[in-house]
């Protein structure tokens, strides 16, 4: 990739502000305060954005110091880069509130999509996390040489420990681990389903049996139902309402022939007809009295016969009612034999049905497999990009060092001891320059290791500020040598008189 023009349209202290570059070797060269810091932040902002941090600590990050001096809702710029030989243009809005990003094929006069991972694949996938840790190297503030030291060990570490910016085992290995997971997780509420719903099925079961049992019993006990006892006491009120009616009609009667005869007596005296006819009158009465008892025993057996036509009756109902009841049982029964038949069947498929359970299994299994096998390539892996980013470092540190230190080695705790010929010398035994010659290499080495796909400009904010002369020297010629895009921040003349005195091409920018 190489950037050709920015335009701050409104960033910082710069209003419409651009600014060309070359392939090669681009020196910005300003005073303090110049924006030379902005420049460098914009170049990293438009490709990976800046995010805002919360709290009070937005009020002194780097979108808080880069946001425009005047009108800061106007907060955006873009980037003419060249790459593969056509151009593309960038366009960002920077605030917080919208972060709008437009890509264009400028050559093809075609519209691309952000969203859609064009610029990701345009930039070889690389993050800001890569680039922050290899080709961008910003602005350092003064460091004893114990704590350089200590920085470059802890690069070192991380680089070995975390696998790389770019691919990192562990955090495919942390996707696998939680895929894992979820699908013992599924295989695990598969089990559970299957057995809560293997217990509702025996209950079922065991349910329809005893319902069966009683049906059975029924059948081959029949018991007497309530309505019997019921019969058998409308029976008896019948009974007493009869003898109730017969003992009512004899009262009547005998009331009647009791009040007749004395009415008859007191109308013979009345008369003076005597005694004698009282009596004459008395014998019609008695014949009546023995007429309505005769008529009484007649409505007696009158009502017996009707009561014991009645229990046929009912007798016949009950037993019409008994074989309807037993009829019932029995398609109640062959009901329940259906259902207990269709139980045991779903029972009998719900054992054997293990299909989501074995999947479940069979995906947790492939996981782990791949989980053994990523972990063993990664190893591999690993080994491999360690093994280049060391060779790696040696050969730039030798040109870095003129030879001097063309080999070394990097111990389990990651210290790292230069073979100066004789012996092997820790960082705490050379000087600072040296130990900032180590770091310098280490990062173009894993510059070079994780954006293989596409190599970035490499950005150096007041990098050389402590090399001398001899070393400053060395650097550029590399630098010249990768062939790489390099822009170059400095706040003196330094570079500038090197790379005359070196015959090396570069372009200024001033600020």
């Amino acid at each position: 990739m190489i950037i050709k023009e920015v335009h701050m349209k409104n960033f910082g202290k710069f209003q419409k502000k651009r600014i060309s570059f070359q392939p090669g070797i681009n020196i910005v060269y300003g005073e303090n305060e110049s924006g030379k810091t902005t420049l460098y932040t914009f170049l990293q902002g438009i490709f990976f954005g800046i995010p805002r941090k919360r709290g009070t600590a937005s009020k002194t990050d780097t979108y808080t110091r880069c946001l425009p001096w005047e009108n800061p809702s106007w907060y955006e710029g873009s980037v003419l880069f060249e790459e593969e030989g056509k151009d593309f243009r960038l366009e960002k809005n920077f605030d917080s509130r919208s972060r709008e990003a437009e890509l264009y094929c400028v050559t093809d006069g075609e519209k691309m999509s952000v969203e859609d991972g064009d610029l990701e694949m345009l930039l070889g996938g690389a993050t800001q996390r890569i680039y922050e840790n290899t080709a961008a190297i910003g602005q350092q503030k003064s460091r004893t040489q114990e704590g350089l030291r200590e920085e470059v060990e802890e690069y070192l570490a991380n680089f070995q420990t975390e696998g790389d910016f770019l691919l990192d085992p562990q955090a495919a290995l942390g996707r696998l681990k939680e895929q894992r997971k979820e699908w013992e997780k599924t295989k695990k509420q598969a089990l559970n389903e299957k057995e809560q719903r293997l217990d509702n099925l025996r209950y079922r079961i065991r349910y329809t049996r005893k319902e069966m049992e009683d049906l059975e019993k029924r059948l081959e006990n029949p018991e007497e139902s309530v309505e019997n006892i019921d019969d058998e006491a409308g029976m008896e009120t019948a009974r007493e309402t009869e003898r109730n009616s017969g003992q009512k009609l004899t009262a009547i009667l005998t009331f009647l022939a009791l009040g007749g005869a004395a009415t008859v007596l007191l109308w013979s005296l009345d008369l003076g007809g005597g005694y004698g006819w009282f009596i004459r009158w008395c014998i019609p009465l008695l014949v009546l009295l023995a007429a309505a008892e005769k008529f009484r025993s007649y409505l007696r057996e009158r009502k017996k016969e009707a009561a014991r036509s009645r229990r046929r009756h009912e007798k016949a109902l009950k037993k019409e009612r008994r074989a309807g009841q037993r009829s019932t049982w029995q398609e109640l029964l062959r009901d329940k034999e259906t259902l207990l038949y269709n139980l045991q069947e779903e029972l009998e498929e719900l054992e054997n049905d293990n299909e989501q359970i074995l999947k479940a299994q069979k995906e947790a299994e492939s996981i782990a497999l791949a989980e053994k096998m990523l972990a063993k390539a990664a190893g591999n892996l690993q080994s491999r990009r360690g093994n280049f980013l060391k060779d790696r470092t040696w050969e730039i540190l030798g040109d870095l060092t003129q030879g001097k230190y063309c080999s070394g080695i990097i111990d389990e705790n990651f210290q790292i001891w230069l073979d100066s010929g004789d012996r092997y010398v820790g960082l705490y035994q050379v000087s600072q320059g040296t130990v900032e010659q180590v770091y310098f290499a280490l990062r173009m080495a894993a510059g070079e290791l994780l954006c293989q796909e596409e190599e970035l400009p490499v950005l150096l904010d007041e990098t050389f500020a402590m090399y001398d002369d001899r070393r400053l020297c060395q650097a550029l010629r590399w630098l010249h040598k990768s062939k790489s895009q390099v822009i170059l921040f400095t706040c003196t003349r330094r570079e500038i008189q090197a790379m005359e005195k070196l015959g090396i091409p570069w372009r200024q920018i001033s600020l």
